[in-house]
């Protein structure tokens, strides 16, 4: 009877064991599930984190490069501008010089500056090449 008891009191503590051993493979399970879940949400998260932030980037690079054309086409209307308006104001002077030179420089074919002011009529001409055209309405 003594082992009857015995034997009854070992299975029963066996299947107490198997039971919370049992509990705790279902419990292990859920917490992997669990935690399986909350690492592909936190990537998924991540994902769309560096996704808008890439956007964010994105879009600040072009803002950046629309305002370095922008700021770059402004600057080269004014230098422009600036150029043209030097260029004129050369022209405005120097054009009767070059003109009387072009006409009776040949007279002065026997001086040592001949040879140079008839290159720099040259140039000239192909500098005053550079302005626009005048037309009769800005005049």
């Amino acid at each position: 009877m003594r082992i009857d008891i015995l034997v009854f009191f070992l299975l029963l503590l066996n299947f107490t064991i198997s039971i919370f051993y049992f509990q705790s493979l279902l419990k292990i399970k859920y917490y992997s599930k669990k935690v399986i879940d909350t690492t592909f949400e936190n990537l998924l998260f991540r994902e769309k984190y560096e996704s808008n932030q890439n956007e964010k980037d994105n879009e600040i690079h072009q803002e950046n490069f629309i305002k370095f054309l922008s700021d770059s086409r402004d600057w080269a209307f004014d230098y422009i501008d600036k150029s043209q308006k030097q260029i004129k104001e050369f022209v405005d002077m120097a054009d009767k010089e070059f003109a009387f030179f072009d006409s009776f420089g040949i007279l002065t074919e026997k001086y040592p500056n001949y040879d140079t002011m008839k290159k720099i009529s040259e140039e000239y001409k192909k500098l005053k090449n550079l302005l626009p055209e005048e037309s009769d309405d800005r005049r």
